[in-house]
């Protein structure tokens, strides 16, 4: 294993980027308060736990976009689209959602799902950079 400065700096600055993101997701969870997600498949409460680590792939994912753009990757554009043919396939398969929130209901069509697609798929290019060198 390599131990060098550089090495250790970006295990550090992966590390720090996920554990900011899971931190930023269950803070935005305790201000906001008790969602629900509904649709055709009925209403499931979201607590802090999935707000979280919906921070964490968010701080992974942008891991992975500082280390694609750093080492000019162009693998990154193949797990972003990767994630936005899956986001397609969710959007197709579960249809109409919403955000319930505060007593109030956001519409979530098909661009947000294929957006998040895409987050997952960048989180999964930041993991495997953090994780393998």
């Amino acid at each position: 294993m390599t131990t060098n400065p550089e090495h250790i700096k970006d295990k550090a600055e992966g590390a720090a980027l996920v554990a900011g993101g899971t931190a930023a997701g269950a803070g935005a969870s305790a201000v906001v308060g008790g969602m629900g997600l509904v649709g055709g498949f009925g209403g499931v409460a979201v607590g802090i736990a999935p707000v979280a680590a919906a921070g964490a792939v968010v701080g992974s994912a942008a891991y992975g976009v500082k280390k694609a753009i750093e080492e000019q990757d162009a693998t990154a554009l193949g797990a972003a689209a990767g994630g936005v043919a899956a986001g397609a396939g969710v959007a197709a398969t579960v249809g109409g959602m919403g955000l319930a929130v505060g007593g109030t209901a956001v519409a979530i069509g098909t661009a947000p799902v294929v957006a998040a697609g895409a987050v997952v798929g960048l989180a999964a290019y930041g993991l495997n950079k953090l994780f393998n060198k």
